[in-house]
């Protein structure tokens, strides 16, 4: 291991000692493990990235979907604007969309994740 390796080991293993959730590489991406045997010369290992919402930008809001207002779930309407960006964070959080008929219902955002 180089030095900037051995850094990387250390804010890892430091992460996993804090309580939070380590991956190791697998084949078809990352799997959870609750106790790391730390095979650093065979295994590639991270911190499990956290997810955060982010509001639709113009491009993304699924004109046509239907939407709910959380707090009263039974008043729907169909999207129908793009509407400004402070209505989109409105969005949010406080509603809700669906693109299969009410069948399931999802944040009014997009889902990222943080490193």
């Amino acid at each position: 291991m180089n030095r900037e390796q051995t850094i990387e080991a250390i804010r890892v293993m430091q992460a996993y000692v804090d309580g939070k959730e380590v991956q190791f590489r697998v084949d078809d991406g990352w799997k959870g493990t609750f106790i790391p045997l730390w095979q650093w010369h065979t295994e590639d290992y991270r911190i499990k990235p956290t997810e955060t919402l982010r509001p639709w930008t113009a491009d993304e809001v699924p004109l046509g979907a239907q939407m709910r207002f959380k707090l009263t779930p039974s008043k729907r309407h169909l999207l129908g604007c793009v509407s400004e960006q402070v209505d989109r964070e409105l969005w949010l959080s406080q509603r809700e969309h669906s693109t299969d008929g009410g069948k399931t219902w999802l944040p009014c955002g997009v889902v990222e994740e943080a490193k």
